[in-house]
């Protein structure tokens, strides 16, 4: 992981890159996309596919491309807090047909599409409500996502040399994102060494809405240690392999980044005028010019 970034990191994805590795998955966080170039780069030395997890970057630009284009297949979420959202669900776009026909028969049940059962399948099927709410928002989904940009480009610009937070770095390429989230990274150094919650609660009580992405990553969830105890996953690996497991979680950069994001939930907050945007700024200030009394919150 890039910590400055929060996107995966191509020279970390290519030391991993095994004789059972099949595709690359570079997921947009935040909506900005990933280091594509390099990624694609990789995949085509290593006859990979690529997957993007463009589930939080609708309608985002990278060289030229819309992002969830740029490798053999893009995906898409379509959950309650999206850019655009009909509650649950999502979808899938590649220029593979074969592909396509593929993840439709899966979506439905394993039947495919001339109505022969061919193999096993959950049903995903998006219902017509969800379909007309989806449609509904795509006359005005263009314009929210340029004023989402215009705006996170104004409070990048305010922030600029401020070195309490850093806002998410952007890879050369990227001519848009879709601001799912505005995130930036909290040094408390220059916060009188204040905790972040401290700094939350304070800009909170300015009326600003920051607050953490995630409390831990996955890696440090229950679930690492109940799959081990799972008959399925005893009879699949070896106790040396699972073992491997566990002692693989050491995920330092991913607890750094959980530890120190704050961010804007910023499909909602950054469709607001530019007085909304400098109100923003004004609270941060005022926190940080008062960061002497942020300890004793």
């Amino acid at each position: 992981m890039d910590t400055e970034s929060f996107q995966l990191d191509p020279k970390d994805v290519e030391r991993k890159i095994n004789k059972n590795t099949k595709a690359i998955i570079p997921v947009h966080m935040m909506g900005q996309p990933c280091d594509m170039e390099n990624i694609m780069a990789i995949a085509k030395k290593y006859n990979l596919k690529v997957i993007e997890d463009a589930c939080q970057a609708h309608l985002s630009v990278y060289q030229g491309k819309t992002i969830g284009t740029i490798g053999d297949a893009g995906c898409f979420s379509f959950q309650s807090s999206k850019t655009i959202a009909c509650g649950e669900g999502g979808g899938i776009v590649s220029n593979d047909e074969k592909l396509m026909d593929d993840c439709y028969t899966v979506q439905n049940h394993g039947t495919n599409r001339h109505g022969q059962s061919v193999t096993i399948g959950s049903k995903y099927r998006m219902n017509e409500l969800e379909g007309a709410i989806l449609l509904a928002q795509l006359e005005g989904a263009k314009e929210r996502f340029e004023t989402r940009n215009r705006n996170a480009a104004y409070l990048t610009s305010k922030l600029k040399d401020f070195p309490g937070l850093k806002p998410q770095k952007l890879y050369a390429g990227t001519e848009s994102g879709s601001f799912y989230l505005y995130t930036m990274s909290y040094d408390k150094k220059h916060f009188n060494d204040a905790p972040r919650d401290n700094f939350l609660k304070a800009i909170n009580a300015e009326g600003i809405g920051f607050s953490p992405y995630l409390k831990n990553g996955l890696h440090r969830e229950p679930w690492t240690d109940h799959i081990l105890t799972l008959d399925s996953y005893k009879k699949m690996y070896s106790p040396e392999r699972l073992k491997q497991f566990k002692d693989d979680l050491y995920l330092p950069k991913c607890d750094e980044v959980c530890e120190n994001m704050v961010m804007l939930w910023a499909s909602g907050p950054l469709l607001a005028g530019q007085s909304d945007m400098d109100d923003i700024i004004n609270a941060i200030m005022k926190v940080y010019e008062n960061r002497d009394k942020l300890n004793s919150i």
